[in-house]
């Protein structure tokens, strides 16, 4: 398309390994959420690939919710003309051609990395949000190769909805079913009870539950919560808390439930996020925070599981 992006250019990537870091035998290839909000009510739905405000918000979020992955891997993740905030009032065919030119990018940086940059080690795709929502797509229609599929430990497609017809249309997309599974997706929606979801969560959607990696409405308890990793804006930056949550599925919905007695706590809390977590109606911007110990041990047991089945594998 026209004003393809040279992801050749430094510039055009919120992170690449440095010369000088330690080289692991595993890759992240990252995706970060939507940040991107026009100004004025302007006819521009595509954040600029040289805002220095926009491209410094993408690498916090990059950074906050990458870590994880980032303990584990060497870490990719590069800037794409992202959807704005207004998606969400805008009709579908609207958002559906919108979203061309964020995919045009994920995949013209996938396609730069596998060249250039990954030298033939596993990896995992990671994102959260509309970087979930492109990452889809790009294992919807990239992922039917089976060198793609060998090399693929895990994808973490979190913040977005899979639906039963994503399963039955791309049989090459698998649900996770355990915490060390390989080459399945990781994913969910986080929510509390009886409170109205966001728009982008599709009809007949199906997730996992990190707790316990099942997919009916079996509750996990905060016993098997590893741990959240927050933020208490005016007290502690950052801050781990262990069994913070437990969680079930709402298989009508297809999201995760936290607790109440949580939800309440999350509620009350003087975060600057406060009003913006609870009036969406989910508790989207923290689907990974409230899981995150559990996401990274799942990430280290499926590195670890990824190796063991190379050398366990015939000649």
């Amino acid at each position: 398309m026209a004003g393809c992006m040279d992801y050749s250019r430094k510039s055009l990537w919120a992170f690449l390994p440095g010369k000088k870091d330690e080289q692991k035998p595993v890759d992240v290839f990252f995706v970060y959420p939507t940040i991107y909000a026009h100004p004025f009510r302007k006819k521009r739905h595509h954040m600029g690939m040289v805002n220095p405000i926009y491209k410094w918000i993408a690498k916090g979020m990059c950074a906050w919710q990458g870590q994880l992955f980032a303990r584990h891997c060497n870490f990719y993740a590069p800037y794409y003309r992202q959807l704005g905030l207004e998606s969400f009032k805008m009709p579908l065919d609207e958002v559906m051609r919108a979203e061309r030119m964020p995919y045009a990018d994920v995949y013209d940086a996938f396609t730069y990395y596998l060249e250039h940059y990954n030298n033939g080690r596993p990896f995992i795709l990671a994102g959260h949000s509309q970087g979930s929502a492109m990452l889809l797509q790009l294992m919807r229609k990239e992922f039917t190769d089976p060198a793609l599929q060998e090399k693929l430990v895990a994808a973490y497609l979190i913040g977005f909805s899979l639906t039963r017809r994503d399963f039955k249309r791309y049989p090459h997309l698998r649900l996770a079913q355990s915490g060390d599974d390989l080459g399945t997706i990781v994913s969910y929606n986080t929510t509390a009870a009886n409170v109205p979801l966001m728009r982008f969560l599709r009809p007949d959607s199906v997730c996992v539950n990190p707790l316990n990696w099942r997919h009916d409405g079996a509750y996990a308890g905060k016993e098997l919560n590893e741990g959240a990793v927050l933020f208490d804006f005016g007290k502690r930056f950052r801050f781990e808390a262990p069994h913070y949550t437990g969680a079930y599925i709402d298989e009508g919905r297809g999201v995760l439930v936290i607790d109440d007695d949580a939800a309440y706590r999350l509620y009350k809390a003087k975060w600057i996020f406060k009003k913006f977590l609870m009036n969406r109606g989910s508790l989207h911007m923290l689907d990974i925070a409230l899981f995150y110990k559990n996401l990274e041990s799942s990430v280290k047991n499926r590195i670890d599981h990824y190796f063991e089945s190379i050398k366990k594998a015939p000649l």
